[in-house]
């Protein structure tokens, strides 16, 4: 079932044993499947993002591993024990909540020492793994503190500390800096995978948020419906998606219908992407596509047929008059501080013959609005061909 959706996925850390084992978890709410047969594995040590948009599972899912709830079907295995109907607090996992979850009757000592003392450490041990795991977020010397009187930076640290004292084999994140302003966010979640990958924890992050995806992980599973729909390593999801709702979930896109053409296999010169085929957009014009072993997708786009052409504002410039590229109309451009984005709008290939607006990213020093351009894929652009009856949500 997974090759007919097109799913991909890849493994990190080779050689290194696998942690975690999630094998076909279902959960339903009544009529609702918010998990669908979910299958994931993380190796020991490396860092995982759960993506994708509000009610795509994704909690449900983490929820599922960390045994707040239960699945329906399926098994989750943690080094090697089935752990599927197993408490939270007998799994022992690390948990970090989105509204962090703090006590606010107790201080920063007396919360970040709760799961230590639910397991009946000795106060000494208990004195020591605070000390430890505040000293490791930067809050050494708060203990005393009112949690209510901590910014929102720092009660997101508390909860960290929490989760760490406890010394997990894998820590699970359900969108913890989603309350902090950006800069802070950015600030943090460096700050975050670093402290895990010094300690060598597994973690398990989720949020909707791609450049956080980026920014932490090794590996990004992305979700939708319920499903992993591709995972891989943040780069390959942006060069290889396996269909438009990843391309589109990470990372701006433009989508155009087209027709694959016959017999032209190859035509032009071949490029460090393979030999090109030519697709022919709603109006007429042609452009020449890489061609790839899969398309980037789970079936071929093949001669004759029609197929969706993805491709990123960065693989388009602007080019000089030729028939293998669109004329348009600049109408709008904004600063992005490396670049420039322009849209630019283009007769003919949109819905029942209308106008589309492409997005092209480039300099500064670019077309003004009201500008006739010429644009056109760049020699090294990644193009994303999929057969119209495989192009995902």
């Amino acid at each position: 079932m997974d090759e007919l959706l097109g799913l991909k996925h890849s493994k990190a850390g080779a050689g290194l044993p696998v942690i975690l084992q999630v094998d076909g978890a279902t959960r339903r709410f009544g009529d609702v499947v918010a998990v669908d047969r979910l299958h994931l594995e993380l190796v020991r040590g490396e860092f995982v993002t759960l993506l994708g948009p509000s009610g795509c599972g994704k909690t449900t899912a983490l929820r599922l591993i960390a045994g707040f709830e239960r699945p329906d079907e399926g098994h989750i295995h943690f080094d090697d024990t089935d752990v599927t109907r197993w408490s939270p607090q007998r799994r022992g996992f690390g948990m970090v909540f989105q509204n962090y979850a703090l006590f606010p009757h107790l201080n920063v000592f007396e919360n970040v020492a709760f799961g230590l003392r639910s397991r009946k450490q000795p106060a000494e041990e208990i004195r020591r793994r605070v000390r430890a795991a505040l000293e490791r977020v930067d809050l050494d010397g708060y203990q005393e503190r009112a949690v209510q009187a901590l910014s929102g930076g720092q009660q997101q640290r508390v909860a960290l500390a929490r989760a760490l004292a406890i010394e997990p084999a894998l820590l699970l994140l359900d969108e913890p800096l989603s309350n902090l302003d950006h800069a802070l966010r950015v600030r943090t979640r460096a700050e975050l995978r670093a402290l895990v990958k010094e300690l060598g924890i597994t973690a398990l992050f989720v949020t909707h948020d791609q450049e956080e995806a980026f920014d932490l992980s090794d590996r990004v599973a992305v979700m939708h419906d319920g499903r992993i729909r591709q995972i891989g390593s943040p780069r390959a999801l942006y060069e290889e998606p396996v269909d438009r709702f990843v391309a589109s979930f990470m990372g701006r896109v433009n989508s155009l219908s087209v027709t694959v053409l016959e017999g032209e296999r190859g035509e032009g010169a071949a490029d460090s992407l393979g030999p090109r085929r030519p697709v022919r957009l709603r109006n007429g014009a042609r452009w020449l596509v890489p061609a790839r072993e899969r398309e980037s997708g789970a079936e071929r786009a093949e001669a004759g047929t029609d197929g969706l052409l993805l491709i990123r504002p960065e693989d388009l410039a602007f080019r000089d008059e030729g028939e293998r590229t669109l004329e348009g109309i600049v109408r709008d451009r904004r600063f992005r501080g490396a670049l420039t984005l322009y849209q630019v709008e283009v007769e003919g290939i949109g819905p029942q013959g209308g106008p589309e607006l492409l997005e092209l990213a480039g300099g500064a020093g670019g077309p003004s609005e009201g500008d006739r351009v010429r644009i056109g894929p760049h020699p090294e652009a990644r193009l994303h061909l999929f057969p119209a009856r495989q192009v995902g949500a």
